[in-house]
């Protein structure tokens, strides 16, 4: 596998979901639509490509654009995990049971 390093910077095509991750400590993502809660060890972001779940230690944002949905994340990165935006059953189950 060959990487090319002729140019730092690639261009991202409108829409696109893009997560990038630099040694579990940055993270910057495109294509979101919202933020619904966070806090020093979880967040909940809903992106184009469904609930974006980022659990880790002392996480911070620090850069977030909401016109363009950009979204930089820096702090100590344990879990990724997305789940479908449609799930409204598992949603249910959870706010009877959880």
């Amino acid at each position: 596998m060959q990487f090319q390093t002729d140019s730092p910077t690639y261009a991202i095509p409108s829409g696109d979901h893009v997560v990038t991750m630099r040694n579990r400590k940055r993270m910057d993502i495109t294509s979101v639509k919202s933020i619904d809660r966070f806090d020093q060890e979880e967040f909940f972001v809903r992106t184009s490509q469904g609930v974006l779940q980022i659990r880790g230690e002392e996480l911070r944002i620090v850069h977030l654009d909401v016109d363009k949905g950009l979204l930089t994340l820096e702090g100590t990165v344990t879990t990724l995990q997305y789940d479908e935006e449609d799930s409204g059953s598992r949603n249910f189950l959870h706010k009877l049971f959880g």
